[in-house]
């Protein structure tokens, strides 16, 4: 146990004889990084560097995964080799291990910063501003929804018959999973159809969450007409791309009291029309009975009662017809 012991002595002792120079000389790296640093200011060596680190940020930005980790990391080790095998670079230190080492604690800092600029502005590319976003993606101007849709005291809550509207895309979750920024265009284009139909057809929209939509209108004619809008919008949308890449939007509509207030609606109308939208076929149109009674011969769509399907949590669900639209 005593020779182990001073066997491990020995070797801390010679690891510290070995490091302790080093470590005294600090003052003379840094010194020697500076004059480097100023030597890399002459123009043309200065600008290859700082192409050199745009080339990494853009790296960082557009390219990741392990195709993008790997051209970072040959690019960092090829600008080590280079820096560490300079002689004008080399001849700023006193022997060829400081010019090594301070060529490796450079590339570390221009690693570290390429990673946090160049993440930063991933992030950001990736995931837009909210202001920016709603702008994006067609959001009404202000004011424009409220005009089309009258509540006379947004701050109060009130009983309304009126006429709901639950729009979701099929398959947005698994579309988000597998590639955000393909799915985050296409919800833009999504958006862009729903938000002219709501407008052109004075529906008011109360909320959207993540691919659905909320809307109430006045007029069950008003609604049925978006809802066929939206779907002939989405029909041209997906005209040109295969058809596994299809944007398929199921639409809910049903009429009914709901409470109103200022930013929301509940109730029970509120939660027939997401049942509605959830039973739908990707693409079609569902409607309730009290709806159908409105709108029957004053549409351009066929319309088949498809019974009184049960309905998740709907005591008295009502009769469903589900609109047939014509292909022009």
């Amino acid at each position: 146990m005593a020779h182990r012991g001073e066997l491990m002595l020995e070797f801390v002792r010679r690891a510290v004889e070995i490091v302790l120079p080093y470590i005294q000389s600090a003052p003379g790296y840094g010194r020697a990084a500076w004059e480097a640093a100023v030597y890399l200011y002459e123009p043309r060596t200065a600008a290859i560097a700082g192409a050199a680190v745009l080339i990494l940020i853009l790296l960082r930005v557009f390219l990741g995964g392990v195709i993008g980790w790997l051209l970072r990391s040959l690019a960092y080790g090829g600008l080590f080799l280079f820096l560490s095998t300079y002689e004008d670079f080399v001849l700023l230190f006193p022997d060829p291990v400081s010019a090594r080492i301070v060529a490796a604690v450079a590339i570390v800092v221009l690693w570290f910063g390429v990673t946090v600029i160049g993440g930063g502005l991933r992030l950001l590319r990736a995931r837009p501003p909210r202001a920016a976003a709603m702008v994006a993606a067609g959001s009404p101007p202000e004011g424009a929804a409220r005009e089309a849709f009258d509540v006379k005291r947004p701050d109060q809550e009130q009983k309304q018959q009126i006429c709901i509207m639950m729009t979701d895309i099929q398959g947005y979750s698994a579309r988000m999973e597998k590639d955000e920024a393909a799915t985050w265009e296409i919800l833009k284009e999504h958006n862009i159809i729903m938000r002219k139909a709501i407008t052109t057809h004075r529906g008011k929209e109360i909320k959207t969450i993540g691919d659905a939509f909320m809307v109430v209108f006045q007029n069950p004619i008003d609604a049925v007409k978006c809802g066929i809008a939206m779907q002939k919008g989405l029909r041209e949308f997906n005209r040109p791309r295969p058809v596994n890449d299809q944007l398929k939007v199921r639409i809910g509509i049903h009429r009914g009291e709901v409470i109103v207030t200022g930013k929301d609606v509940f109730g029970e109308g509120v939660n027939i029309a997401a049942r509605l939208e959830s039973i739908t076929d990707p693409g079609g149109i569902s409607i309730s009975a009290d709806v159908y009674q409105h709108v029957k011969n004053k549409v351009e769509a066929g319309f088949q009662s498809v019974g009184t399907p049960k309905l998740k949590n709907i005591a008295n669900p009502p009769e469903v017809f589900k609109l047939q639209l014509t292909q022009n």
